[in-house]
């Protein structure tokens, strides 16, 4: 397989790529737009950093293109729509410089609160004014965290080993994460500001945390507090930080990423008054070398595993490995899609809205890293039961990676809840519906102990078959002669009955049945059993086709 490498990176990742037999590995740096649209055609895998526009036209010259590995964090030259549509994972490497970052971090808050960059100026230009310099020390003060995840984390612990109070503010984690930080977690944002001596951003750029920092929730700030940010560029309004730091509401602020990069000499953190309160630096958080061998490693290995169908991490549009789940968890997945897969097949109607329902302690939420690179974030089940459904309507091409956007598209609502467990210790329910209809169907399953999966709830009649192969279901006025009637059926067109369920429910009068057969039905079988007056309905399903 070939793997293109378009950007300048660290020998570490492309020299581990080139130790694999099964990998052809051609490094084309420096590529035009035309180059670059011919040398992906025939690619399976590309290794890049920043300098390669991956949009949907290139994308979609790559007709052989499964995997895209960025060795760095940011994903920001990748339309992730356009390679989920495709099923090209794309994958990054967000832990090769968590440390880095970390220690950048904690550079320009020292230098911040103790102004060692204007001092060295000042020592360079001759003069020696110590009483210019009057700096505030770390030790006992109030540090706010804004997103605690791998850098900010790792920010909080060494904080403090400075003897400071850290804080934390991210509506994603658990107590339990904050506390193992060594943070108190503060659920309102202006409270949490009003009360820190120096406030650090360490969250991704999305929709929801754009200019999270504006003039307006400026103005909950300390009196006096210092504002670093060494995680992305427009995260905070930077005239409004100017502004703040002019007025005296912020001490001083430092900044190692930009709305707009290179900065241009007009921004308004550059501004002439402002050289004595503010450090800025040209995006060098990750500049170190142990830094960028290590995301080189990262994501070339995770690269070659996608390639060579080995478990793998950090694909940013695939929250979650199925070859890394559990056991336990990997029969649910299949039994979801399966639960979605059926549950299609009965509307029969335009889906516009699925719930999944997880109940029980398999699906407890945990602190699994969020994947803020999409626009959703859904459980692995919730996926499975999108990509089922879909496939229904859309055939076997829908994937992991598609089916959320593809329901996005079709303006298909989705929920996901989760419950306790009760006569069954886990349980997954699935329930859709259309257009203006309210009762829609709902579709419940569960895999037993020894890992057998089960349907064991259709519509609120409780029956248990096991979702393989061919499965007839039906709905039947409840009166004696009628599931005779059906096996003499399938008997005159040579189907053979392998297994046979049947629920009730409670005073309806009617019952569901499910029959597994060990070959396909014809079609003009099921058109018979459509015009039967003990029948309500019936319908096939393949789950062969769902594997």
């Amino acid at each position: 397989m070939k793997v293109l490498v378009t950007d300048t990176v660290s020998e570490a990742g492309v020299g581990l790529l080139r130790r694999e037999k099964d990998l052809q590995v051609e490094v084309r740096t420096g590529l035009t737009r035309e180059k670059l649209l011919e040398a992906v055609a025939d690619a399976d895998g590309m290794l890049t950093r920043s300098g390669t526009p991956l949009d949907s036209e290139v994308l979609g010259a790559a007709k052989k293109l499964r995997a895209v590995a960025r060795a760095g964090v940011g994903v920001d030259n990748i339309d992730i729509g356009a390679a989920s549509r495709r099923g090209i994972v794309v994958i990054n490497a967000p832990t090769g410089n968590t440390l880095a970052a970390t220690e950048h971090t904690l550079a320009m808050m020292l230098s911040l609160v103790r102004k060692v960059p204007q001092a060295w100026n000042s020592v360079a230009s001759g003069e020696w004014k110590r009483s210019r310099f009057m700096g505030m020390q770390l030790s006992g003060k109030r540090l706010l965290v804004i997103g605690l995840g791998r850098i900010g984390t790792q920010v909080s612990l060494r904080c403090r080993a400075f003897g400071m109070d850290v804080s934390a503010y991210d509506p994603y984690i658990s107590k339990e994460k904050a506390d193992r930080a060594g943070a108190q977690l503060l659920v309102d944002l202006a409270g949490a500001l009003s009360l820190a001596d120096i406030v650090t951003l360490h969250v991704p750029l999305t929709a929801e945390t754009r200019k999270l920092l504006d003039a307006s929730v400026l103005r909950a700030c300390k009196q006096g507090a210092f504002l670093v940010n060494c995680a992305r560029g427009g995260l905070v309004d930077e005239e409004a930080v100017a502004e703040a730091v002019r007025s005296g509401l912020l001490s001083g602020a430092a900044f190692d990423v930009f709305n707009g990069e290179p900065v241009r000499m007009d921004h308004p953190l550059l501004a002439p008054d402002l050289r004595e309160k503010v450090i800025l630096t040209p995006h060098i958080g990750a500049n170190t070398e142990e830094a960028q061998s290590a995301v080189a490693v990262i994501a070339a290995s995770n690269l070659a595993a996608a390639l060579l169908g080995k478990p793998y991490e950090h694909a940013v549009n695939l929250p979650f490995s199925e070859q890394l789940l559990s056991d336990g968890r990997r029969g649910y997945l299949s039994l979801a899609r399966k639960m979605g897969y059926l549950a299609a097949h009965l509307l029969r109607e335009p889906v516009k809205e699925i719930r999944v329902t997880l109940r029980g302690p398999l699906f407890s939420k945990g602190d699994d890293p969020i994947c803020f690179e999409v626009p959703y974030h859904y459980s692995p089940f919730t996926v499975a039961g999108l990509k089922g459904m879909l496939e229904v309507s859309h055939g076997p091409e829908v994937n992991y990676m598609s089916a959320p956007l593809l329901a996005s598209d079709k303006g298909i609502a989705v929920e996901e809840s989760r419950g306790e467990g009760g006569t069954y210790k886990n349980l997954l329910e699935v329930t859709i519906r259309a257009a203006g209809c309210r009762e829609g169907v709902t579709v419940a399953g569960t895999v037993t102990e020894e890992g057998r999966q089960r349907v064991v709830n259709l519509n609120g009649y409780w029956i248990e078959f096991v979702p393989e192969g061919t499965v007839l279901l039906f709905n039947n006025h409840d009166r004696p002669g009628v599931i005779g009637k059906v096996g003499t059926i399938l008997g005159e067109a040579g189907s053979n009955i392998a297994n046979f369920a049947l629920g009730r429910k409670n005073g309806s009068g009617l019952a569901v049945g499910a029959l597994q057969i060990d070959n396909d039905i014809p079609p003009k079988v099921i058109d018979t059993f459509k015009a039967d007056a003990d029948l309500l309905w019936a319908v096939k399903v393949n789950f062969s086709e769902a594997l």
